[in-house]
């Protein structure tokens, strides 16, 4: 064992590290190359929590086991604000020029993230004073507000139109947020009790009045109790929890005494067989009927994606399969001017910033990504190929199931989806028979990653491994992400205040937006969650007018 010394230095921390390296590559080699958490992060973190450097090195040999299989590990790791560790591991010296370049490395790697990760210094409202307190709780009043835009400042006729209000929400699971409780450590911990928040979140949803809401990051096992006063509201609602082992998942609700619901779709992102759709994000859709007019429908959707911010490639692929899904429950029918779709709304924490590549994708209809890096930016060492879902999906590079068009355009087949749902039952296997009853072997090459472009009939024809992806829709984002004055907004922090929660719309108007704090503003709000917010997100909220169909 290590002697406890109250002062470590980089030396030390260095020598420990490489007599004993070793030992922890051998024992999970394959760990090691396979996990994308930098191992020095594991390393700082257990160092800064055991009380030597032998368990702390322990603690990183398990962290990385656990890593492999765990995305909430992954995300610890690349969500977390790194707290400051130099004082802790050099004292109180500044001076470290005497060591050798692996030091200064190691060194030089603490002060790049402490420069860019500072402790936070939002004020905290359990130890202001109470006229403090109210005047903070007055600003966040005054930051969210619904705010009228375009047509809204004159509503059109409501025998013509109905006016539909969204509210999306990340409310922040309780498991996760004590899982990774040291991202709360600044926080007064009465304010992260799951019955303090509960109440707080349950407040804000509710006073949004609503008629559909879209929840992030609901706990499972808190779901009944949370339902209870919606359901006293009318809110009908669908569940759809992360795959596999995770505790929290998707909760949309809907007023049941406007909409009836005409179908809905539980999608999952992971596909066992393809390593860059193995993670458990999922997403709900629903084709709502509006109860007065049976004719009019709308599709809205909401889903949480991937948080890796370095992963960009495998959101794009999630966006990609979320997309064909609503494109087939969306599609109304084939027109001499193409196909036409029900309006869609389109809710969620994406996990990307605005102008990103998904992000692009979703609001421009089209990405190029052949060549570009895991973050769809410039090429690195890693730039992506032509293909990114494997042909075996059926997943068109237009964001269509191959299936559902060969029954579209030439009624042949059953029009499946060729994907695995766990919820109901369908496995990679069962799809064997059903690929040789539908598709002739020259039609479709599921081993070959090459391009394919295929001719369904004259003039229509699909891709697969172009290295670019579209798609039909004209979605359009609530926000601007930057305000009146060019201050950009923020839902959430992440090493700083970001925008990563949407909503994007198509064929619906757009009349009322919840406003969104700048960056700016948020400096000034405490630490969240805290005793005003439930969350450490931001909610997102729009009103639209959704205009009735006639009777045939």
């Amino acid at each position: 064992m290590i002697p406890v010394t109250p002062l470590l230095t980089a030396v030390t921390v260095t020598k420990t590290f490489r007599r004993n390296i070793h030992v922890i590559l051998f024992h999970c080699k394959k760990v090691y190359h396979m996990t994308t958490i930098p191992l020095k992060h594991l390393l700082i973190k257990n160092l800064n929590k055991e009380a030597s450097g032998v368990e702390a090195l322990f603690s990183t040999y398990v962290d990385l086991i656990e890593s492999n299989a765990s995305e909430s590990t992954h995300r610890e790791f690349e969500k977390s604000i790194m707290e400051p560790y130099l004082n802790t591991c050099y004292g109180s010296s500044s001076d470290h020029r005497s060591y050798d370049a692996s030091t200064v490395t190691f060194k030089d790697a603490l002060k790049n993230h402490e420069s860019t990760s500072s402790t936070p210094t939002n004020p905290d409202l359990n130890t202001m004073p109470t006229n403090d307190i109210c005047r903070v709780q007055q600003n966040y009043k005054a930051m969210r507000t619904w705010r009228k835009v375009g047509r809204g400042r004159n509503l059109p006729n409501s025998e013509k139109n109905c006016v539909i209000r969204l509210f999306s929400y990340n409310i922040l699971a309780q498991y996760l947020l004590e899982m990774h409780s040291y991202l709360y450590k600044h926080h007064n911990q009465r304010t992260l009790e799951w019955e303090t928040r509960k109440k707080l979140l349950i407040q804000e949803i509710l006073e949004a009045q609503a008629t559909v809401i879209c929840l992030q990051e609901m706990q499972e096992d808190h779901l009944n109790e949370f339902l209870k006063p919606f359901k006293e509201h009318k809110y009908n609602h669908l569940y759809k929890k992360r795959t596999n082992d995770k505790k929290d998942g998707l909760l949309l609700m809907y007023r049941s005494d406007v909409f009836d619901l005409v179908e809905y779709e539980n999608v999952e992102f992971f596909q066992s067989d393809v390593e860059i759709l193995n993670r458990d994000n999922v997403a709900i859709i629903v084709k709502l009927s509006l109860k007065d007019s049976p004719e009019t429908q709308i599709v809205i959707a909401t889903t949480h994606l991937l948080y890796n911010p370095k992963r960009d490639d495998i959101r794009l692929c999630q966006t990609q399969i979320l997309i064909a899904e609503l494109e087939r429950i969306a599609f109304i029918k084939n027109t001499s001017r193409g196909p036409t779709y029900h309006p869609i709304i389109l809710a969620g924490d994406f996990n990307l910033q605005p102008k990103s590549g998904v992000y692009k994708f979703i609001t421009e209809g089209s990405f190029l990504y052949m060549g570009k890096s895991r973050t769809l930016g410039p090429a690195d060492h890693r730039s992506l190929s032509n293909s990114l879902i494997p042909p075996h999906l059926y997943v068109t590079d237009s964001c269509q199931h191959f299936c559902i068009l060969l029954k579209r355009l030439r009624n042949r087949g059953e029009g499946k989806v060729m994907l695995e749902n766990s919820e109901k039952g369908l496995s990679k296997t069962s799809w064997d028979s059903c690929d040789k009853n539908q598709f002739r072997k020259d039609e479709v090459n599921v081993r070959n990653k090459n391009f394919q472009k295929i001719q369904i009939l004259d003039g229509h024809h699909v891709n697969f491994g172009s290295g670019s992806l579209t798609h039909p829709f004209k979605f359009r984002s609530v926000y601007s992400h930057i305000d009146r004055n060019g201050q950009n907004e923020a839902t959430t922090h992440q090493d700083g205040w970001v925008t990563v929660d949407y909503i994007f719309f198509s064929e619906v108007e757009l009349i009322e937006r919840y406003t969104l704090p700048t960056q700016k503003q948020c400096k000034a709000v405490s630490t969240i969650p805290n005793r005003e917010i439930g969350s450490d997100h931001f909610s997102t909220g729009a009103t639209f007018i959704l205009r009735k169909k006639l009777r045939q």
